[in-house]
């Protein structure tokens, strides 16, 4: 049995949208060609996603726009599309891909709650992070995994859940269903300014009883895999040992890759590795599971050689097998082939770093 249980379907390719859009079926297949072309392809288990009912997708969504998606679909004739938005876009079968999508992390909850896994990774698409209560937003429709902490707090009776989310672009649509919400910790890594316009700065920190608890991370267009080692180090390691969180969710978006289309971070393969165990360490020293979405990134080769990295790490059972892991990634670095990338604007970085800190003193001894 594997540590790291992958949850995919080739049914999430059947959501179609326009010729050259970002956000297109061939992420998926890119993934599939990567993860066969890899040795972890031999020592990782898979499970089958199910359907979301409309109920458990109502847990974080407006019925009507639930309703109203539904009906929609129903409208969509084979071979067209229907905009929802700007750049968001209904093919025939995306209702139904939409809810698969969200089944899945539902899935990736029971797979590591009763199955007996460590993590899950669920490769999945629409992405949802950026679905509102009652609209869709930036390639989304249904917020994956806002659905899947509700349904894991329901089932297992949860009180502190983490979400981190390091796609380049904001979770604003995460926040806004949890901003109120201490029983969820949420923490996005996101390049600041950049769209969404007008939200992720760090003085959004919650409401009410949930004060303190969303905590954003908006990093200056050109950084690299330095700047956000150093925010995890600094910021999302103490906070997530003091929250202590009994499940943790990772909105795994690799749009921040240096090759990324959409995005001007700096991130490489081998940073999103050693993110990834960055993740497992806390993980493993709290002594809770990790259930990992799928989101954006949008060069399918950087982004099926990152999420691969991703499995790699978190399937790693051993002391031996994460050192072969990390020894293969980094490898490179010592020969001149790639290297961990550093910031355009270090100082920057660093005072960004050091601002949010400050901000965040207040709420958690762990910053002080």
């Amino acid at each position: 049995m594997s540590n790291l249980v992958l949850v995919r379907d080739p049914k999430f390719q059947q959501h179609l949208t326009p010729e050259l859009h970002p956000e297109s079926p061939q992420r998926l297949a890119a993934i599939d060609t990567a993860f066969h072309k890899s040795s972890v392809e031999h020592n990782i288990d898979e499970m089958k996603p199910r359907l979301a009912e409309e109920d458990e997708i109502a847990a974080v969504h407006n019925p009507a726009y639930i309703e109203d998606l539904y009906k929609g679909s129903l409208k969509v004739k084979k071979g067209e599309f229907f905009q929802l938005d700007g750049d968001t876009f209904m093919s025939p079968e995306t209702y139904d891909t939409a809810k698969l999508a969200a089944g899945a992390g539902l899935t990736g909850v029971d797979a590591v709650a009763e199955h007996g896994f460590l993590s899950s990774f669920v490769a999945v698409r629409p992405p949802g992070h950026h679905a509102l209560y009652a609209a869709p937003m930036g390639f989304c429709l249904f917020n994956n995994v806002a659905i899947a902490v509700r349904y894991a707090q329901r089932k297992l009776d949860l009180k502190r859940v983490l979400i981190i989310d390091w796609d380049v672009h904001h979770g604003n649509g995460t926040q806004d269903l949890f901003y109120d919400d201490p029983s969820v910790c949420f923490i996005s890594f996101h390049q600041y300014p950049f769209w969404p316009p007008e939200t992720g700065w760090y003085a959004e920190d919650g409401a009410r009883e949930g004060k303190g608890f969303n905590i954003n991370i908006p990093l200056p267009a050109g950084t690299g895999d330095r700047g956000y080692f150093k925010a995890w180090d600094e910021i999302v390691k103490p906070v997530c040992l003091e929250y202590q969180p009994e499940m943790i969710f990772l909105s795994a978006g690799y749009d921040a890759h240096q090759d990324d289309p959409l995005g001007q971070q700096r991130v490489t393969t081998a940073g999103y590795a050693m993110m990834s165990q960055r993740l497992q360490d806390i993980a493993r020293q709290i002594g809770c599971k990790v259930v990992c979405f799928l989101e954006g990134g949008y060069n399918t080769t950087s982004l099926s050689a990152s999420a691969v990295a991703t499995m790699r790490v978190l399937n790693a059972t051993t002391a031996d097998d994460s050192a072969r892991v990390h020894m293969s990634y980094l490898m490179p670095t010592t020969t001149g082939q790639e290297s961990i990338s550093a910031d355009r604007n270090l100082l920057l970085v660093d005072e960004r770093v050091v601002d949010i800190r400050k901000h965040l003193s207040k709420y958690w001894h762990s910053l002080r």
